[in-house]
């Protein structure tokens, strides 16, 4: 993936959990060209839940960190904008139908 300022990172997602149409649960780290994890750098245990609300699905995603220090770390390398940028993406594509 290439980064907005031109710098290019990879990621490494480990599916551990599908079951359909409920939730998906996933390791989120990050990795080197070749997929072997970034010595030092914090991963992410992800889980998406869907649940049908008022007629619609419900999306719930939640991310556990190993420690504080690992959701600072993230934090701080700008998540927050990239995971709102992420969820915008989504709504813009499904509102095309």
């Amino acid at each position: 993936m290439r980064s907005p300022k031109g710098q290019d990172s990879w990621g490494k997602a480990i599916y551990r959990e599908i079951v359909e149409p409920e939730r998906i649960v996933y390791t989120d780290s990050f990795a080197d060209e070749e997929g072997n994890p970034v010595e030092g750098m914090p991963m992410m245990l992800i889980t998406v839940e869907f649940a049908e609300h008022e007629g619609k699905t419900k999306l719930t995603s939640r991310t556990q960190f190993s420690s504080s220090e690992d959701l600072k770390a993230i934090v701080d390398m700008g998540v927050v904008q990239g995971i709102t940028e992420t969820w915008d993406r989504l709504e813009a594509h499904l509102a095309k139908g």
